[in-house]
């Protein structure tokens, strides 16, 4: 099947992803009065938020614009990484204002994991959330996370349910529908996947998906960050093997979702063609370098 669908044209494609999502959304309809749990606000004061932004304003603007929503209380440092367009910069510089969020330039772009670990040296809270700017966080982000650190001292590292990652974090659904929901789906979605959920679900993962990754400070510090020897993508998966080496837990809080859209947080959001072929690659890259660490 996989290697008829690779001959078949984008424009067949196209329309019957469309159609996939609109039939994947019904039931989604935008909640007006949608109010984020008190829990959830609370929890958020725990957290520093490092994004790393190089470009992309279409998806980084969503980005920020649900951080702002539902990340009020958070500690949040925009990294931004040598972008060159004017848009990236005053959307930047709007936020900061707004938020009083902090702000690191890289005057050459020098990586995503390298400006991570810039932003890292800013942090003053007790968890730190690496989030790539291709994402939409929902009102479910943090009490998950806060809750297994809170509830087991050998939990170093968490991630949230998410429509695309290279783990089982993924929920088809919104796989299906990742590029095509609005903000106010998006959060739709995640009410609707949350409610379903029980509560305090942590599934233990060998690693989790880099694209919202949730770290013990100390343990960050201590660890020392990504391995500098390693590109770009997929450095969490070693960091997460070092933890375990050392006895700490890798949970999958199942109770949260932050959404991704997926390979959007370096440049432009590449077409669907493009971005499964990438997508692609980096999996078989992580599924390798896991097997090599095992």
């Amino acid at each position: 099947m996989t290697v008829i669908r690779k001959y078949i044209p984008e424009w067949i494609k196209e329309p019957y992803r469309r159609i996939r999502a609109k039939l994947s959304s019904i039931g989604l309809a935008s909640i007006d009065k949608l109010v984020q749990p008190e829990e959830e606000v609370k929890a958020s004061n725990d957290f520093s938020v490092v994004i790393a932004i190089h470009d992309s304003p279409n998806v980084t603007r969503r980005c920020l614009e649900s951080v702002e929503k539902y990340g009020a209380n958070a500690e949040v440092i925009l990294v931004d990484d040598g972008s060159q367009l004017h848009e990236t910069a005053d959307l930047i510089f709007g936020y900061k204002q707004r938020n009083n969020w902090k702000v690191i330039r890289n005057n050459e772009p020098i990586g995503h994991s390298r400006s991570c670990e810039a932003g890292s040296r800013l942090v003053t809270r007790s968890y730190i959330c690496f989030l790539n700017s291709d994402t939409v966080i929902s009102p479910w982000s943090w009490a998950a996370a806060k809750e297994a650190f809170d509830s087991n001292p050998r939990i170093a590292v968490t991630g949230p349910s998410t429509s695309r990652t290279a783990t089982q974090q993924t929920i088809k659904r919104a796989d299906y529908c990742r590029h095509y929901w609005t903000n106010d789906q998006i959060y739709a979605f995640a009410h609707k996947y949350i409610s379903n959920r029980p509560p305090k679900i942590q599934i233990n993962l060998p690693f989790v998906g880099g694209f919202a990754f949730f770290i013990r400070s100390k343990l960050w510090n201590e660890f020392g960050g990504f391995d500098r020897n390693l590109p770009d993508y997929g450095n969490e998966v070693e960091l997460c093997k070092r933890l375990k080496k050392r006895g700490f837990h890798i949970v999958w809080t199942q109770n949260s979702y932050i959404h991704h859209f997926g390979k959007g947080s370096y440049g432009q959001i590449l077409n669907p063609d493009m971005m499964n072929k990438k997508g692609s690659e980096i999996s078989t890259y992580i599924n390798n370098l896991h097997r090599k660490q095992t």
